[in-house]
Order: C-alpha cells, then structure tokens, then sequence
C-alpha cells in the first residue's frame, strides 16, 4: 500500500458513507435480497464489513474473539450497521494517526479464525494494509449490487477522494 494507513481509513470512511447513502435509496428487502454474492446480499456485505473491522480490532487490543464465522450478524438494520462502521472508522482513524514508519514496521500476532486456526505474523502496515484492501474488496462487491438492484453506484475511487479531500491535487478540464 503506497498511502499511510491513515489516509486509508480516511478514504474508508469516505467511501464507507458513500455506499451506505446509496443503500439507503433502496427499499429494505432489496438491501437484504439474495443476490448470489459471497454473503448473500448487500446487508450480508456491509455486515462482513464491519465484523472484520471488529475482528482486526480484538485481535490489536488482545482480546478473545466473540466471531465464530465471518458471516454472524452484528446488527439487523442498516442504520445501527453503518454507525457501527462509522465508530469502527474513527477507532482506526485515532489509533493510526501520527503513527510513524518504525511502528508500522513492529510485528502484530493473531491467530486466524479458520476451522484450523493458524498463528500469523506480519508487519503492522501489512496488517492494516490488508484490512483497508479487505473493505476495498467487498465494496466493489456492493458497487455491483447496487447496479444489479437499479441504482447508478457512487464513483468510490481512491482518485476521487483525492480530487474531494487532497492535497496537491490538480483538475482542470482540456
């Protein structure tokens, strides 16, 4: 990842909020209608979403995962599902803030939640690296829902959070 994690959670919860505004134009049954996609449906997605961002956060403060599987329900409705997501952007926006290069090099243990669990180690940068590319993921994911269900997607690129929320950043027209 060639942005600091920082600015990464940042653009997390810009697109965080840009998907979960889009969801909100649909009816309810269509946000949780069977889809086909890996966890079923829009709610399904966004529900992985946030469960992962809980998950990576017990294993950095050291506590024993409540997951048993990547798919378990943490709130039946939208709105509790995205202030859930927005609390989970602004735990990460704090925690990475100012942290330096010598800190993102430190090492983070966890063990995997696998049938089979297996202890892994890497550098903390690939640590939320992997994580922010995770929501990068299952956003895209969503996108095409959205498409599928009628709904013209937001333009979620890193691109146009910079054009939104940069600096030297340069548009003009030709």
């Amino acid at each position: 990842m060639l942005a600091h994690p920082h600015t990464m959670v940042q653009f997390s919860a810009w697109a965080n909020d840009l998907i979960y505004d889009a969801c909100k134009s649909l009816p309810a049954a269509e946000v949780e209608r069977d889809r086909g996609a890996f966890f079923r449906s829009i709610h399904g997605t966004l529900n992985h979403i946030v469960l992962v961002d809980l998950l990576y956060r017990e294993r950095i403060e050291q506590v024993q995962s409540r997951f048993k599987t990547l798919d378990e329900v943490v709130h039946q409705s939208l709105d509790a599902l995205q202030a859930e997501q927005r609390d989970s952007d602004a735990w990460y926006s704090n925690l990475l803030q100012g942290m330096s290069a010598g800190e993102l090099d430190e090492p983070m243990g966890f063990y995997t939640l696998l049938d089979d669990p297996e202890y892994w180690e890497v550098p903390k940068r690939v640590y939320y690296s992997n994580l922010f590319q995770h929501q990068v993921h299952h956003r895209g994911q969503i996108h095409n829902m959205l498409s599928q269900a009628g709904i013209d997607p937001p333009a979620i690129g890193f691109i146009e959070f910079q054009l939104e929320h940069g600096e030297n950043v340069i548009r003009r027209k030709p």
